[in-house]
């Protein structure tokens, strides 16, 4: 699957939405305007006057652009302000219980030192990037010194699947100043020359290593055989990682037993909610974006296998709430169909695409409500969606389709 195609046709009303930070195009944000983010490019000038380098933690932190690919910005991401909790910095699954002003100060307070490198160059790393893979490998924030090459960038990253970042400073050299908490198992899996990314991710996906650490790895360019390692860009790996992962999930759900109920899980965060629904048929999928302010639903589907064509119209969203869902029949070592109902309110703002996993996968872990048929099911999300049951339905595909094969099993 071509992770590099174009973007969700969702994704990209990002264009259309505002910040209610500075009120403005979230990638236009004015320094000016965005407390938060001036206060963190203030630190940033005062250290590169001072001493020519920026020193700090990293949680750790990799960003891979995509622009100008095959040579793209790479970099690390340091935190300046004393008073962030590192551990709260680049771990997406404690985000929820966040407020967003806090999340936006902890993200903005990430200052990238980053330089322009070929991809090709993960296979042969020199300083800069062997550095900047042994900090990406580690599982404990470590201290990092950059040596800026010039005046931080004063536009804030805010993107389309990943968490937004700070200023962005241009690094002469990287330099790792502590031991980095490597586990033996990825030192294993990356000193093997032979083994096939599929294969890396299958064998630490089964050591207990989450999506977030092996999406960290996949972007640094050292999983794969040795000889094709190559970096990848951030938004094209979290996406391809939760497809990889949600394809070894479904090896395994296809085999499960059905469900025999209908199961509603509903829960929200940030001004985003997630209607789960779960039907007894073989696995299918479906997810439904609604997006409130524009008015709009989008939607893309998968029947019995994973998709192989890249969900055009829902993008990453897709593949970060499928993952969610197959972990969770996988766990309960059960098989059914999903419908996913996700409503992006007013008030939302460009946080990434951790978002729909997370959400999803909250929503997943709160008890659910059982339906004894498909119409009482869809009654109960229609009283929670704001846009309205039909919306939803116009624009879905496996809804008609089960309503029309339970019609057909009446009527026998």
């Amino acid at each position: 699957m071509d992770w590099a195609g174009e973007r969700g046709t969702a994704e990209r009303e990002v264009e259309l939405l505002s910040c209610p930070v500075c009120r403005g195009v979230a990638r236009f944000c004015s320094i000016l305007k965005c407390p938060f983010y001036r206060d963190s490019v203030k630190q940033a000038i005062r250290s590169i006057s001072a001493t020519g380098a920026i020193f700090g933690p990293t949680p750790p932190h990799i960003l891979v652009g995509e622009w100008g690919y095959p040579r793209v910005y790479t970099g690390g991401g340091l935190v300046i302000s004393p008073d962030v909790d590192l551990r709260l910095v680049d771990s997406p699954p404690e985000w929820l219980n966040v407020e967003l002003d806090q999340l936006l100060a902890m993200r903005l307070s990430v200052v990238l030192g980053r330089k322009r490198l070929s991809v090709a160059e993960a296979s042969r790393a020199r300083q800069f990037l062997s550095a900047l893979q042994e900090s990406s490998l580690s599982l404990k924030p470590i201290d990092l010194e950059v040596k800026a090459a010039g005046s931080p960038r004063y536009a804030p990253g805010f993107g389309l699947r990943t968490a937004p970042y700070g200023p962005a400073v241009p690094a002469g050299q990287l330099r790792v100043v502590d031991n980095p908490h490597i586990p033996r198992p990825v030192e294993r899996v990356i000193s093997d020359p032979y083994l096939t990314t599929w294969q890396a991710v299958e064998r630490l996906s089964e050591a207990g290593f989450n999506e977030y650490y092996l999406t960290r790895l996949l972007s640094a360019g050292v999983l794969g055989r040795r000889i094709g390692r190559k970096l990848v860009p951030t938004e094209w790996s979290i996406t391809a990682m939760d497809d990889i992962l949600a394809r070894q999930l479904h090896k395994q759900v296809k085999h499960y037993k059905l469900i025999n109920d209908y199961r509603l899980f509903t829960f929200g965060a940030h001004h985003n909610y997630a209607y789960v629904l779960l039907a007894p048929t073989p696995w299918m999928f479906e997810l439904l974006e609604g997006w409130v302010k524009a008015g709009r639903v989008y939607s893309d589907h998968e029947y019995l296998e994973p998709r192989r064509v890249y969900a055009e119209n829902t993008g990453g969203a897709y593949y970060a709430v499928r993952l969610s869902v197959l972990r969770y029949l996988r766990e309960r070592r059960e098989n059914a169909g999903a419908v996913v109902f996700f409503e992006v309110d007013r008030g939302w703002m460009p946080l990434g695409v951790w978002r729909f996993r997370e959400i999803t996968r909250a929503a997943l872990e709160k008890p659910f409500v059982k339906f004894q048929s498909l119409e009482e099911a869809l009654e109960a999300v229609g009283k929670w969606l704001k846009m309205g049951l039909a919306q939803y339905i116009k624009a879905s595909s496996i809804i008609p389709h089960l309503l029309s094969q339970r019609t057909i099993h009446e009527s026998t």
